[in-house]
């Protein structure tokens, strides 16, 4: 496979950024315009990090990103409405007699509340009715 070959605009700005590291864009593009190579800022911005003259941020850490990551922090502490709270110890059975006879006696609780619930309901239905 071959190598890929950088643009002569490219090549231009590099060498004039070895020459002077701390020469500006608008005098490198009047150079380059005088040559007739095309020169754009985002290749001097490259050329500046590939030299060390900049560093750049890794992809992927800019504002949206941040954003992203705060918005998701945000929403996983948040359940919706009518949703029962996150429960650690219902969820953690570790096998033993006592894990077990925990698990079942939150369930039982939870099946009196749906009753009591269910209950309810057919009263206010019946009500309704007649």
């Amino acid at each position: 496979m071959a190598a890929k070959k950088k643009s002569p605009g490219f090549e231009f700005i590099i060498a004039a950024l070895k020459k002077n590291r701390k020469a500006a864009y608008q005098d490198i593009s009047a150079a380059a315009a005088k040559k007739k190579l095309k020169v754009f800022p985002v290749m001097f911005g490259r050329a500046q990090t590939m030299l060390g003259i900049v560093k750049a941020a890794k992809r992927g850490s800019g504002k949206v990103a941040k954003a992203k990551a705060q918005k998701a922090r945000a929403a996983a502490g948040k359940r919706g409405p009518g949703r029962p709270r996150k429960n650690a110890a219902a969820g953690a059975i570790d096998g033993s007699l006592a894990g077990i006879i925990d698990a079942v006696k939150t369930t039982e609780q939870e099946k009196a509340r749906y009753r009591g619930l269910l209950e309810r309901i057919k009263t206010i239905v019946d009500g309704a009715l007649g």
